[in-house]
């Protein structure tokens, strides 16, 4: 539907693009992730959560830490009132 000017604009604004499956990439133009280290029990998306969790933390090690440390202090010194 339309006329030849708008489908030859149409094929100029791919550029050369190998478009496929509505519109989209084609699928082997896609670099696949490499695969996850087999020594560790992970997915790779647990993998990214873990190391994006990481990275707020390293923003702030200093507070982190003595926050950790002093809860840390605090439930041993619970256990040990336990006794």
């Amino acid at each position: 539907m339309g006329c030849a000017f708008t489908k030859s604009n149409a094929d100029n604004a791919n550029n050369g693009i190998n478009v496929k499956n509505g519109g989209g990439v084609n699928s082997m133009d896609i670099p696949q992730p490499p695969p996850p280290d087999p020594r560790l029990p992970l997915t790779a998306r647990q993998k990214f959560q873990i190391t994006k969790s990481w990275k707020g933390i390293a923003r702030a090690m200093e507070p982190t830490g003595i926050n950790m440390f002093v809860k840390y202090v605090d439930s041993f010194l619970g256990f040990l009132r336990l006794r």
